[in-house]
């Protein structure tokens, strides 16, 4: 193996042990608020405390990932991630809940700008459209295992005991640690570090026009993609699906997030772009009406497209501007840093504003009309915007 693949194979495996430690919370969510008496306003701050402290670490992010070199960047991000899977094992309250989960927030970004970063400095044209399509699909694989082993796997190993099950995922994402250590040797040399962006950078980059409609749409994306995805298990049970049910089903939903995170990106040549980006947020709005349903056949297409929906606008966009001549493989950290530090505002308001709308309005329908408005929102300003913004 090329290698530069060895390289992607490292980074995706830190980005999937992320997906895994980020999912693995929300797939607990019925058992974590009975045992510590948290409602549902609450429990919805928590799974918004990473988002949180994420947007003021995103862009010292791209900086950090450039002083030091992306192996120590990444492997400093993954102790911080597994520090914080630890600590919330050991929570004992909704604050210590909040703080273990908070603590995620400051390894997070530099693995989503690392991730990218590799991409964009190891390929060019159709090998970097695969080598983003692979590297996307590495925070859906690892969702998908944090959905699918709380409750079917490893909870009948420890006795459905939620923080046994959070500590023995927290080591399988240990793994990830390991397997980078082994491929990322003379990295460096590869992807010399450098000084790293300069604050006028960041103010010249988020000048440029296709930079601030990327970032705008980013803020609506995220407050639909962590709104729904966090609660998705949480949205089931309430439906009348048993944990491992409803951990069954939100798992299969990723299936949708594979074809977004691989295949859209393959398609995604520059014209196809905007009606690809319209078609899948117009359909994703629809198929929220149909997670509440008990029948299989309108529930597991509607998670499908749903999933579809959420996990295929990021790669695009940050194609749009990966492939931007003013942005480019030399401006691609300091313009993705600045991406998921925006973004996360949608991040964080996403799952906050459900949990408080399902307790006002004693269920998730209202919540789900208003994601799905947000999603009508984004292929909207895709249809009036995107031409003019990436002239």
């Amino acid at each position: 193996m090329s290698r530069r693949w060895s390289v992607l194979a490292g980074a995706w495996a830190v980005y999937a042990a992320f997906g895994l430690l980020v999912s693995s919370t929300g797939a607990l969510v019925p058992q974590i608020r009975d045992d510590l008496n948290l409602s549902d306003s609450v429990m919805g701050l928590v799974l918004g405390a990473w988002q949180l402290i994420y947007i003021g670490t995103a862009i010292p992010a791209g900086r950090v990932l450039d002083r030091f070199g992306i192996r120590r960047a990444l492997l400093a991000s993954m102790v911080i991630m597994l520090a914080s899977g630890f600590g919330r094992a050991i929570a004992w309250d909704g604050w210590s809940l909040f703080a273990s989960v908070a603590l995620l927030g400051l390894g997070a970004p530099v693995i989503s700008v690392g991730a990218p970063k590799v991409a964009a400095s190891l390929f060019e044209g159709a090998d970097r459209r695969l080598a983003v399509g692979i590297y996307s699909t590495a925070p859906v694989i690892g969702g998908a295992l944090g959905l699918v082993l709380p409750a079917n796997v490893v909870g009948p190993l420890v006795d459905d005991d939620w923080r046994l099950i959070i500590a023995v995922l927290t080591g399988f994402a240990a793994v990830a640690l390991v397997i980078w250590v082994l491929v990322s040797g003379g990295l460096d040399g590869l992807l010399a570090p450098g000084a790293g962006p300069s604050l006028s950078e960041y103010r010249s980059i988020a000048a440029l026009p296709v930079v601030r409609f990327v970032l705008f749409l980013s803020v609506l994306n995220f407050y639909f993609v962590h709104g729904v995805g966090q609660w998705v298990v949480a949205i089931l049970d309430s439906a009348g699906w048993s944990p491992r049910e409803a951990g069954l089903w939100a798992a299969f939903g990723t299936l949708g997030s594979l074809i977004a995170s691989y295949v859209i990106p393959r398609m995604a040549t520059s014209d196809r772009r905007p009606a690809l980006m319209v078609g899948v947020m117009v359909a994703g709005a629809g198929s929220l009406f149909f997670l509440l349903s008990t029948q299989v056949l309108l529930l597991a297409p509607s998670l499908l497209v749903a999933t579809i929906a959420r996990s295929a606008l990021v790669p695009l966009l940050i194609m749009v501007m990966m492939d931007h001549p003013d942005v480019g493989p030399e401006r691609i950290a300091a313009a993705t840093g600045l991406f998921f530090a925006l973004a996360q505002i949608g991040g964080v308001t996403g799952p906050t504003l459900t949990g408080v709308l399902a307790d006002a309005s004693d269920g998730f329908r209202l919540p789900l009309l208003v994601h799905s408005g947000v999603a009508l929102s984004i292929a909207f300003f895709i249809i009036v915007g995107y031409r003019r913004a990436t002239a």
